[in-house]
């Protein structure tokens, strides 16, 4: 729908406003607005982190307009992802895909100027309120503590009605990993395009912290996350990072570091100081830094307490925040690359975006798990998982010494790769019965794509990516591209595509591209291969 100044019934009034990558759209009351990156939609984007089909759809109405998130990826407002359709009633900034570097996205209801002001001191106004309950709250415990200090010697005050389920960190460890978590501001402080958490490991200015944040084109991250290389965000020039003096104090620019270590398939990152804020060479040997040990994770138990701590954007602060609670279930490495069957911790403590890379302590100090992800489940259902600290013990070790980092758990590509052809049916046996051309008369509900291929290493990841006519990118179910590891250098790979691979209704007839990606960064093997569906 071309934008307009208008609304649907033709008599002149405010518009909605949506701005995208330095462009504004308008569009007139009554109209459903669609944002992606297929050139198709209303709102285009060519970020690779919004959806490849439709990302999300605003209705707009006389008394604001109502957004509803249809990604894989997400949409968040204030670093919070939305959770369900969100009524927008005042001009609000979103962020596509992720909540720190995903692309800005903002609407403007079709209100006058004076509704959106009344409506966001409306806003401010319940904030505060909600804020004033809270500090109520606190009021009444600090009141018990007091009433448990002034109590006779020798009594002994009621159980609390809602005991601890076990021992958290105590004080002395705690202190300790405030000190040691770092925030890590993807570049200079004043103009970062992002940030992560990190924890002190080496005294001498070694920090911990996700590959994510710290070198997210590091090799094995495009495997990690299904996405092909060339898509994934740029490396920073280098990380501000940034420490507390305090829990209620804010983090302040101190040192820069850089990668010295990185595992992308772990999403793991060893980052030396080498310079303070402005840039300044500091000389790594004399830094006296509180740093943390890690742990066992082969020791860890269910239900053992777990605190976790970093700088989540949802804080809305610029001070250290802590969560606690207990790890509820060990798992392995969904691709089978690492034999630990304690690969990822989950946890019941309340991760969000900005923890990444931070600190997972058990009730003794040491470092146990690296915050690295979400998973959403059906409905509201959220994983928190951290990754096991003591596979970040070879990248450390390397950091130590000087080496070279180089992982192991990945196939690397060889030489004489190729596509030698592309076969498409109702069944992965059909697809792999390769002839020319490739056709198939009939719409299928789900359609089998086969490439066939020569000369990859045994053992090497690859997916497929089929576009579908009309698409910008590649993709596959849930936006992510099926991957596997081939069994031999010849073979066959099919997978199967549905509408939903697509946030389709339905599969459009026309001719389809399949491409082939292989290797730890999911690089394109070939050109494009072509076939036609229905027509």
């Amino acid at each position: 729908m071309a934008g307009t100044t208008s609304d649907a019934s033709g008599v002149g009034g405010p518009p909605l406003i949506v701005v995208l990558a330095d462009r504004q759209y308008l569009f007139p009351v009554g109209s459903v607005v669609r944002i992606g990156r297929n050139p198709e939609l209303d709102v285009v984007s060519t970020s690779p982190l919004v959806s490849r089909a439709c990302h999300a759809v605003i209705s707009v109405d006389a008394g604001g307009a109502t957004y509803v998130d249809q990604s894989r990826r997400g949409t968040f407002l204030r670093g919070r992802p939305l959770r369900g359709p969100l009524r927008i009633t005042e001009s609000v900034e979103l962020r596509l895909g992720d909540p720190v570097t995903g692309e800005v996205l903002g609407v403007t209801p079709p209100l006058g100027s004076h509704q959106l002001e009344r409506n966001r001191r409306r806003r401010l106004a319940l904030r505060r309120g909600r804020m004033a309950g809270l500090a109520l709250g606190a009021m009444g415990v600090a009141a018990a503590v007091l009433a448990a200090l002034l109590l006779p010697s020798g009594a002994t005050p009621k159980a609390a009605a809602h005991p601890s389920a076990g021992a958290t960190a105590t004080t002395a460890p705690l202190a300790l990993a405030e000190a040691a978590t770092v925030r890590l501001r993807l570049g200079p402080a004043d103009a970062s395009t992002g940030w992560g958490s990190g924890t002190v490991v080496d005294p001498h200015g070694l920090i911990l912290t996700n590959a994510h944040v710290a070198q997210p084109q590091a090799p094995g991250q495009a495997v990690a996350l299904g996405t092909p290389g060339y898509q994934l965000p740029a490396n920073p020039p280098f990380l501000t990072v940034e420490m507390t003096t305090g829990q209620s104090t804010p983090a302040v620019a101190r040192y820069r570091a850089r990668p010295v270590a990185v595992d992308g398939y772990l999403d793991l990152a060893v980052v030396q100081i080498y310079a303070d804020a402005a840039g300044k060479p500091v000389d790594p040997s004399t830094l006296r830094l509180p740093a943390l040990t890690i742990g066992d994770s082969g020791a860890l138990q269910l239900g053992q307490p777990v605190t976790v701590l970093g700088f989540p954007g949802v804080a809305e602060s610029d001070s250290i925040s802590v969560t606690s609670g207990v790890l509820s279930t060990f798992v392995p490495d969904p691709l089978h690359h690492a034999a630990d069957p304690r690969f990822e911790l989950e946890t019941t403590a309340r991760l969000a975006h900005g923890n990444s890379g931070g600190a997972a302590i058990d009730a003794g100090g040491r470092l146990i798990g690296v915050p690295s992800m979400e998973v959403t489940g059906e409905g509201a259902d959220v994983s928190y998982r951290l990754r096991a600290a003591q596979l970040a013990r070879p990248l450390l070790a390397a950091a130590r010494a000087g080496r070279t980092y180089g992982s192991v758990l990945l196939v690397h590509s060889g030489v004489g790769e190729k596509v030698t052809g592309v076969g498409v049916g109702g069944s992965g046996e059909q697809a792999c019965a390769i002839s020319a051309p490739a056709t198939l008369a009939a719409l299928p509900a789900q359609l089998w794509v086969g490439l066939r291929y020569a000369g990859l290493p045994k053992g090497l990841d690859v997916a497929v990516g089929v576009r579908p006519p009309g698409a910008a990118a590649f993709g596959g179910a849930g936006g992510a591209l099926p991957e596997e590891t081939v069994p031999g250098p010849d073979g066959c790979l099919a997978v199967a595509v549905d509408p939903a691979s697509f946030g389709l209704a339905s599969l459009p007839p026309g001719t389809y591209q399949a491409q082939l990606f292989a290797g730890p960064d999911l690089d394109p093997v070939g050109g494009t291969a072509q076939f036609r569906v229905g027509g």
